[in-house]
C-alpha cells in the first residue's frame, strides 16, 4: 500500500492506493488489501486486485523446456517468442548459463508463424549435445531482446542427462551388520540402451571380503550383480570397488563402490 486517506468527512470519498509489483508473475494473479476502520459496521473491507500478468514478449507454449536425454544421442526442444502489443523486436543472443547448451535462433518466416499474432515472432532451439555430461539439467537461460520493456526474457532448463548403461543403485551399501549375522547380499541392475548388445567382459572386486554372482536377466540387455560380504568379515568398516569392464565404447568401465560396517 503506497498510501491512504486516514479521515473520511461524513458522506466524502477516500482513496486507498496500492500497486502489485509483477516481475515475479505471469498468468492470472489476485491480492488481497484489508482495510481496517473505526466504521462499527463494516470495521473491516476487502479490497481485491485480480489481474492477469502477460509479459510484452511471451513464450509459447511456456517458458520451461524439460528434456531427458541419453548420453551420447542429443536432444532438443524450441520456443517461440511473440510480442503481445504486436510490435517488433529481435532476438540477439542467449546465455546459457554455463550449462551443457547450443542455442539458436531466428525469425520465422510468415509461413511458420503462429495464427493470429501480429508483430514478431522469433523461434528458440536448445539442444543438448551428445557429449553432455551426466546429471540433472537445471539452468535457467537468459534470452536477450530489443524489446526494451523486456530486454531479457528469462527460460527455465529442466530434466536428466543419462547414462546410455544404466547402473541402479550406483552404490553398494551393507549398512551396519552385525559381526554375528547370515551373510550379507546386495544387488544391482545393469540396463543397456535398445537396439545394442552389451556385454560384460570382466568382473573384479578389490576387496577379499566380498564377493560377486553375475547373473544375466536378459541377453545384451539386462544384468544383475549380486555382491555377497563373507562370513567372518572382520569387524569395522569395509570398503571396496566394483569394477565391470563392458565392450560399449561410450561406457567402457563400470565402478560400483561398496560400503559396509
Amino acid at each position: 500500500v503506497a498510501a491512504f486517506d486516514k479521515t473520511i468527512a461524513a458522506g466524502g470519498t477516500g482513496k486507498v492506493e496500492a500497486e502489485v509489483d509483477t516481475d515475479a508473475f505471469t498468468g492470472p494473479i489476485a491480492k488481497s488489501i484489508l482495510v481496517y476502520s473505526s466504521d462499527t459496521a463494516t470495521p473491516q473491507v476487502n479490497l481485491v486486485v485480480k489481474a492477469e500478468v502477460r509479459s510484452f514478449v511471451e513464450v509459447l507454449p511456456r517458458n520451461l523446456l524439460r528434456l531427458n536425454v541419453l548420453q551420447g544421442e542429443p536432444a532438443s526442444d524450441k520456443v517461440t517468442l511473440t510480442a503481445a502489443d504486436g510490435s517488433s523486436f529481435a532476438v540477439t543472443a542467449v546465455d546459457t548459463a554455463g550449462g551443457p547448451y547450443k542455442a539458436e535462433f531466428r525469425e520465422l518466416p510468415e509461413n511458420e508463424r503462429v495464427p493470429d499474432r501480429k508483430g514478431s515472432q522469433w523461434e528458440v532451439k536448445v539442444t543438448v549435445p551428445a557429449d553432455a555430461p551426466e546429471g540433472l539439467l537445471n539452468h535457467k537461460l537468459i534470452i536477450k531482446t530489443t524489446q526494451p520493456k523486456t530486454p531479457e526474457v528469462a527460460l527455465q532448463m529442466s530434466g536428466v542427462v543419462r547414462p546410455i548403461v544404466q547402473v541402479v543403485p550406483a552404490e553398494i551399501n551393507f549398512g551396519t551388520v552385525a559381526a554375528d549375522a547370515p551373510v550379507g547380499r546386495n544387488v544391482i541392475l545393469i540396463n543397456n540402451r535398445q537396439g545394442t548388445q552389451l556385454e560384460l567382459t570382466k568382473v573384479e572386486i578389490d576387496n577379499a571380503q566380498f564377493s560377486y554372482e553375475l547373473i544375466p536377466l536378459q541377453a545384451g540387455q539386462r544384468f544383475q550383480v549380486a555382491v555377497t560380504m563373507k562370513a567372518g568379515t572382520p569387524k569395522g568398516a569395509q570398503k571396496g570397488t566394483l569394477a565391470i569392464t563392458t565392450n560399449d565404447p561410450a561406457r567402457k568401465s563400470i565402478t560400483v563402490p561398496i560400503v559396509a560396517t
